[in-house]
């Protein structure tokens, strides 16, 4: 595909929704989305683009299938991309009918991937799937009975999965029963904590095998040499110190000191007080689990990585990537999408959009090349932006957004990637 265009178009054609999921930031305090529909004048503003995408994706914080005009969309889209390009959405499934099914797989949508992140009762009116698995099941006999009906030998049925802590070990009963309903793939991702309640939920380790390592053979030198690590920051402050006291600063200076010298970057303060969370060992279990039972269904496994991986990487801005919210407004990723807060690294984080301009005033073309954005992107690429999620000081005033709108982090770049949670590994969404 020419770089001339965006190679994946994220087009938000509704953000209403029909449920109220306790993990969604629409349920979060101080979240400006507004609810809105995308007019089908915008939408048809992307056909110049659509010959040159490699997939469009008609989802964003919204439930796709209240859009009026969805099989509009889909067939309107479908006219103007390359035959195998991917057009679909991620949905609950819930306001599917069998009508409905049918005249998208005929206007020819070629995927469909739906929320179950739970099969359990018990997590009824919590997530997906909860206490609704047999709604879901209609959901999936609906769309294979539409692909038998309109003979769209091509579209493809998937599930999506948030993982937390309270539904980890259900992961691999759900790769079983989504397959059982017809799944060809499946994807997982691990939850945003979009509130301070939910950072309990997240089982992603936010530092990488690398380091992990790193600090367990350093740890295990402290307590040979008889210093108690999780003791370092009670005493950092402390004037008057024992010859321990002294002893262990003196140890983790030296830590650091090589850490530094092999490129390390070490959040002390998150690795010695990691107590609480799921073991790493743990999550790679279940996630090894869930792939065998992928294997034995021959269903398509997409998980994440369950710690950061070493290297960066934004898949948004990597891919070419660009998201639409309903007004036509462009944007470079999903994290910089709308305005919401999250909690990162034992903070709130009040997160504003990037927007390059509008489809209902430009091309998307022209905005896609304009200085402005071809600028971001070069700069995203760069990574010269810090690492702040590795950072033992951070995050600061100006990743927070506390203080106002992102200028510059404390490198000087003026992207304000530096704290997105997305670059890590942990996080997916359909592509």
């Amino acid at each position: 595909m020419s770089n001339d265009y965006p190679a994946r178009l994220y087009v938000e054609v509704t953000t209403r929704c029909n449920l109220r999921c306790s993990m969604c930031v629409k349920q979060t305090e101080g979240c400006g989305i507004a609810e809105a529909d995308m007019p089908f004048e915008v939408f048809s503003r992307l056909a110049s683009c659509l010959p040159h995408a490699e997939a469009v994706l008609l989802n964003g914080v919204g439930e796709p299938l209240l859009h009026p005009q969805l099989p509009e969309m889909v067939r309107f889209a479908r006219q103007h991309m390359v035959p195998d390009a991917m057009l679909g959405f991620q949905s609950n499934g819930l306001p599917l009918t069998p009508q409905l099914a049918e005249r998208l797989l005929a206007a020819g949508l070629s995927t469909v991937c739906l929320s179950v992140d739970s099969i359990a009762s018990a997590e009824m009116e919590t997530l997906h799937g909860g206490g609704q698995t047999m709604s879901l099941g209609r959901s999936f006999a609906m769309l294979r009975e539409a692909r038998q009906r309109t003979g769209n030998d091509r579209f493809r049925i998937g599930a999506e999965f948030v993982i937390m802590r309270r539904n980890l070990h259900e992961l691999p009963q759900v790769v079983r029963w989504a397959s059982e309903q017809g799944a060809a793939y499946m994807l997982a991702s691990h939850v945003l904590p979009y509130d301070e309640r939910a950072v309990a939920e997240s089982v992603f380790t936010q530092d990488s095998p690398e380091v992990l390592a790193f600090f367990g053979e350093w740890r295990d030198k402290a307590a040979a040499l008889g210093l108690d690590l999780d003791r370092y920051y009670s005493l950092f402050r402390k004037f008057h110190r024992s010859e321990d006291e002294k002893r262990l600063v003196a140890f983790v200076q030296e830590m650091q000191q090589a850490a530094s010298a092999q490129g390390i970057s070490l959040h002390l303060k998150r690795l010695i007080e990691q107590s609480g969370a799921i073991p790493l060992a743990e999550v790679e279990a279940v996630f090894a689990e869930a792939r065998a039972v992928a294997e034995e269904c021959c269903l398509e496994l997409h998980l994440p990585t369950a710690a950061a991986r070493k290297e960066r990487r934004c898949d948004f801005v990597e891919d070419g990537a660009v998201f639409i919210t309903p007004d036509g407004g462009a944007h470079p990723c999903y994290f910089l999408w709308h305005r919401y807060s999250c909690h990162l690294d034992g903070q709130k984080k009040t997160v504003r959009p990037e927007r390059f301009g509008s489809v209902a005033f430009s091309s998307l073309e022209a905005i896609w090349r304009s200085p402005e954005y071809a600028s971001f992107r070069k700069d995203v690429c760069a990574y010269e932006y810090p690492d702040c999620s590795s950072c033992t000081m951070g995050p600061c005033d100006d990743m927070t957004g506390e203080m106002g709108p992102f200028e510059h982090d404390c490198h000087g770049i003026t992207v304000p990637c530096g704290h997105c949670p997305w670059c890590l590994g942990g996080l997916q969404c359909l592509l």
